[in-house]
């Protein structure tokens, strides 16, 4: 799961919303400066994490990507996730989906940023990214952009034709686990307070 799941997951709480965002910058230990209900987010985001890359029904997704894209499989998944979650904002989101992006940026914008967080975050909001999600182009340069990253750029016209070709299924599997990933989210909301 991307960035929109991860603060859906952690609404309407506003350290689990901002933790939600800021626990792919926060590595390592959590550090003990950090205002409680921001640690309790980035913990949840890391049991998220830790969870989904164990689940079956989210490791039957990274097949569709072929051998060619196995190693990135996973992060090429979180935003196929997210892409999914947008447009099925209805079925899964609160609300409008722009109200509620709005609300993640106030939540985000309560607490001190990592520096490291700090040019994405800023491009993230001026852009609205969390809803842009909901267009497929955005994804794909997403992805493009993380295939370049790990010089996996040869495979570009591959992941297009993936998530052409596959992107029923990838809308399957999402309707399998994110409602499992749900479960687990409000178990550790009620079990860490």
């Amino acid at each position: 799961m991307n960035f929109l799941a991860h603060c859906l997951l952690g609404y309407p709480e506003r350290g689990l919303i901002a933790g939600g965002f800021m626990g792919d910058f926060i590595k390592g230990r959590i550090p003990t400066s950090l205002p409680s209900e921001l640690a309790r987010g980035v913990r949840l985001h890391r049991h998220l994490d830790s969870t989904s890359n164990r689940m079956p029904e989210m490791r039957q997704s990274y097949v569709h990507f072929g051998t060619e894209l196995r190693r990135p499989a996973p992060v090429l998944l979180d935003l196929i996730a997210d892409h999914v979650l947008a447009i099925q904002w209805g079925r899964y989101g609160v609300g409008d989906l722009t109200e509620f992006t709005t609300t993640c940026y106030k939540a985000i914008d309560h607490y001190p940023l990592p520096q490291n967080a700090r040019p994405f975050y800023d491009r993230m909001k001026t852009t609205d990214l969390l809803a842009q999600y909901a267009e497929r182009d955005v994804i794909e340069r997403a992805m493009f952009y993380i295939l370049k990253r790990l010089r996996f750029d040869r495979f570009e016209k591959h992941l297009h034709q993936v998530v052409e070709m596959r992107f029923d299924n990838f809308c399957q599997d999402f309707h399998q686990y994110f409602p499992l990933l749900r479960e687990v989210a409000q178990t550790f909301i009620a079990e860490e307070h």
